[in-house]
């Protein structure tokens, strides 16, 4: 939390400087990992067949975090060049997020065959080498500071978009005081596992209809928006009735109870689970969502008259 706190304090160039060089530490060190791990997979371990539940509860798991990251895209973008472009951002962000989701995926499949992951770090740390257990930590510890780095950062933009008449580096202290509440109840009060995925799925019933009407808005504009009318408030085009679009609002609605019909967690199951034979479907909610935003607003919505400047 220190260095996370310390560092996100800073601002933007120390955020950019520390995450470009801690990428290239934590990619070689996995890389290692992966190495050491992976000779040692006993490939004839079996279990039973997972079923729709397994299946669903994978699913949701896997893409829970992306989901969780959804609101914050238009933050991540301030750290490119004005040049980049669209096609090398999407392709640069879902062949990273793909690769390095398939390694480390690979690489806890590979560890759950030698021992058991109940503690996945205190599992994996007993199939090292001596020599590799201090950097293996290293590479824990790192990994949570390099993400909570641009997390909490990210957090503190996100409150003064909210109207908290604050500095960025005051609100960094109120999300930096949420996290650390919330990682000490995990911690001590709970097992840290089964409330990160709790937490994370039930993110999903807010989070995945979200996306699934931010992308369809996305495609009927086909990305192109008058970046100064986002900018205007009342005044400009993106204000419709009162700051809320009423197509949009009904979108994410109809997406958020579908989620919550149909979410399987610790903390919440859906009465529609059951009858789906123990299915989690709360990840359809983003198609639900953008199937119905695509219906109320095709006619209403298109493209800005011409390219924002940075539209690339």
């Amino acid at each position: 939390m220190a260095l996370t706190f310390a560092v996100a304090l800073w601002g933007h160039a120390t955020v950019q400087f520390a995450e470009r060089w801690m990428a290239y530490v934590l990619a070689i060190g996995f890389a290692a990992l992966l190495v050491l791990l992976l000779p040692g997979t006993d490939t004839a371990a079996s279990g039973p067949a997972p079923g729709a539940a397994g299946w669903s509860l994978a699913f949701v798991v896997a893409l829970a975090g992306p989901f969780s990251y959804l609101p914050m895209p238009a933050d991540y973008t301030r750290y490119l060049p004005a040049r980049t472009s669209l096609r090398s951002l999407t392709w640069a962000g879902a062949l990273g997020g793909f690769t390095s989701s398939v390694a480390l995926g690979a690489a806890g499949a590979a560890a759950a065959t030698q021992a058991d992951l109940t503690d996945a770090v205190a599992g994996t740390e007993s199939l090292l080498p001596g020599w590799f257990k201090p950097l293996f930590l290293a590479l824990v510890l790192g990994g949570c500071v390099t993400n909570s780095i641009i997390t909490l950062y990210s957090s503190s933009l996100n409150l003064q978009v909210l109207g908290i008449p604050w500095s960025r580096a005051k609100t960094i202290v109120i999300s930096a005081a949420v996290t650390a509440a919330g990682c000490l109840y995990a911690l001590f009060l709970t097992d840290f596992t089964t409330a990160l995925l709790s937490f994370l799925s039930l993110l999903v019933i807010v989070f995945a209809p979200w996306g699934g009407v931010f992308l369809a808005d996305m495609l009927l504009r086909r990305c192109r928006y008058d970046t100064t009318a986002l900018h205007t408030g009342r005044a400009g085009s993106y204000w419709y009735r009162g700051g809320y679009h009423p197509a949009g609002v009904t979108a994410l609605l109809t997406g958020i109870v579908f989620a919550a019909l149909t979410c399987d967690s610790e903390l919440w199951t859906g009465p529609l689970v059951a009858p789906l034979g123990g299915a989690d479907l709360s990840l359809a909610s983003s198609l639900v969502a953008g199937l119905v935003y695509w219906a109320l607003a095709a006619r209403t919505v298109a493209p800005a008259t011409a390219p924002a400047p940075n539209a690339d």
